[in-house]
C-alpha cells in the first residue's frame, strides 16, 4: 500500500523519510541505532534513496532528542565530507542530500501524513 503514495517518476521530486520518532513508551531500537551506529542509517538512507529515485531525504526524530540530533548531524557532515553526500558522488553523477530533523514531540507523528506536515513546519490543529 505504501507503494501507492510514491509519486509517479516524471520529473516530479520523491523523498524518503526514516520515522524514527519512538514515540511509544519504552521504546528505544532507533535511538540506540542512531546513538551507537549513525553511519548504518546514513548508508541505509542513501541505498533506499538512490532505489527510489530520491535525491533529497530526512531523517525525523523526537525534538527531546537533541542529543541524537547531535550526533546525526556529526555523521551526515562527515558523510559530506568523505563525498559520500551531496553533489556528484565520488564521481558517479549521483546527487543526494540527507537532513536530520526533530520533531515536536507529537504521538500522532507516527501516522506519516502527520509527519509530513510536521517536516512541512505544521501544527496539528487542535479541534
Amino acid at each position: 500500500m505504501k507503494w501507492g503514495f510514491l509519486a509517479k517518476p516524471e520529473g516530479v521530486p520523491r523523498y524518503l523519510v526514516c520515522n524514527a520518532d519512538e514515540s511509544e513508551p519504552g521504546t528505544f531500537k532507533d535511538r540506540y541505532m542512531m546513538e551507537f551506529l549513525p553511519h548504518l542509517l546514513i548508508e541505509g538512507m542513501a541505498i533506499g534513496s538512490f532505489a527510489l529515485g530520491c535525491r533529497t531525504s530526512y531523517i525525523y526524530i523526537r525534538g527531546e532528542l537533541m542529543y541524537v540530533f547531535h550526533i546525526l548531524q556529526e555523521a551526515i557532515d562527515e558523510a559530506y565530507a568523505a563525498g559520500l553526500l551531496g553533489k556528484n558522488i565520488l564521481g558517479s553523477g549521483i546527487d543526494f542530500d540527507l537532513h536530520v530533523h526533530c520533531g515536536g514531540g507529537a504521538y500522532i507523528c507516527g501516522e506519516e501524513t502527520a509527519l509530513i506536515e510536521s517536516l512541512e513546519g505544521k501544527r496539528k490543529s487542535e479541534n
